[in-house]
């Protein structure tokens, strides 16, 4: 769902820049504590495959908005799942890299709309990620479940703040209406997040069951001490 040039206002793209500047800044200073040997090689090979599954992306459907198009495409997200394996921070951190790459080599997305890109498929599914993470802990049907409505929960919210943004930006075609949009947007990303939610838990479950430790830390071979995400 990214947002192309020229689709936000100056004042809607210049604070979701300060907003997602700040969420960064944060992240950052978070992941100098949180990495580590193993973490490393997970942050990079989870960001490869996020990359890799945000490059099939298709246009959102503008003839159902009177032939104008609005700025955005449908793909696979990732931030959910990057938020449960590495955290929200260094999540966020690894989702902004890939955001960053793809604006600025492959023109996939709008320079000034990268803060709200970072916001709409970083910030806010990691952090979403990262508050069911601790459901991983002891793997059960509760954490399958959760895991799936959330990833689909977090595309749904990411798709509904695009139009959000849109509307702020005055940049949705007159003759469409926001609830219009909405409809239109939320399909659409309804089908991506099932498959997503799909697609996100059983990632998970298969980088357990292979780097249970790489993921949740060796602490957790302790039962006694808490985990830190």
């Amino acid at each position: 769902m990214h947002i192309a040039s020229g689709f936000l206002s100056p004042p809607v793209w210049g604070t979701m820049a300060a907003v997602s500047g700040a969420a960064l800044a944060a992240s950052l200073a978070a992941a100098g504590r949180q990495l580590d040997d193993r973490k490393v090689p997970l942050m990079g090979v989870m960001g490869a495959f996020v990359f890799a599954a945000q490059m099939v992306n298709f246009p959102i459907l503008s003839g159902f908005l009177s032939g104008v198009p609005i700025g955005t495409s449908g793909h696979l997200g990732g931030g959910f799942l990057l938020g449960i394996l590495l955290g929200p921070s260094l999540g966020i951190v690894a989702m902004a890299s890939v955001l960053v790459i793809q604006a600025l080599v492959f023109q996939d997305g709008g320079i000034e709309a990268l803060g709200a890109n970072i916001f709409v498929m970083g910030v806010l599914p990691c952090l979403l990620g990262g508050a069911v993470r601790r459901l991983w802990l002891k793997p059960s049907w509760l954490s399958y479940t959760v895991t799936f409505t959330g990833a689909a929960a977090g595309v749904l919210a990411g798709a509904t703040l695009v139009i959000l943004l849109l509307k702020w930006s005055a940049t949705l075609p007159q003759t469409v209406s926001l609830l219009q949009a909405l409809v239109l947007m939320d399909s659409i990303h309804l089908l991506i997040g099932l498959v997503e939610g799909a697609i996100t838990v059983g990632v998970v479950r298969f980088v357990l069951e292979a780097r249970r430790e790489a993921v949740l830390g060796v602490a957790l071979l302790s039962p006694s001490v808490e985990v830190r995400a």
